[in-house]
């Protein structure tokens, strides 16, 4: 009996988000939270390059990037969930302190 060999679809490599840019990045910011929290799931994990698209040169710059947003406390170690109680209590306090201010005037 033959064995039959089917070929893989052919699946598109998602382009460099940073190499694709008008102005090539030369240098991922760690203080830019924004695009470094799209690299990151919800454990706090850096994602790979082949979900999220980087080239390999990239992709080093935005493990460094990351590991230094973390060290000085822009992102989490361990992911959004302890961080989204903080900001929660946050607002809670803001509108305690506006609705005090209300009742002073």
């Amino acid at each position: 009996m033959a064995r039959i060999v089917r070929k893989k679809p052919f699946i598109r490599k998602r382009p460099c988000q940073f190499c694709l840019s008008k102005q090539p990045v030369t240098y991922v910011d760690y203080k830019n939270e924004e695009v470094l929290s799209k690299l990151v799931n919800l454990q706090g994990k850096i994602l790979s390059s082949r979900i999220t698209g980087t080239c390999a040169k990239h992709q080093r710059a935005v493990a460094l990037a990351i590991k230094r947003a973390r060290f000085v406390a822009i992102l989490p170690y361990i992911g959004t969930v302890k961080r989204e109680k903080k900001v929660e209590t946050v607002k809670e306090e803001a509108k305690k302190v506006e609705s005090v201010q209300s009742e002073n005037n």
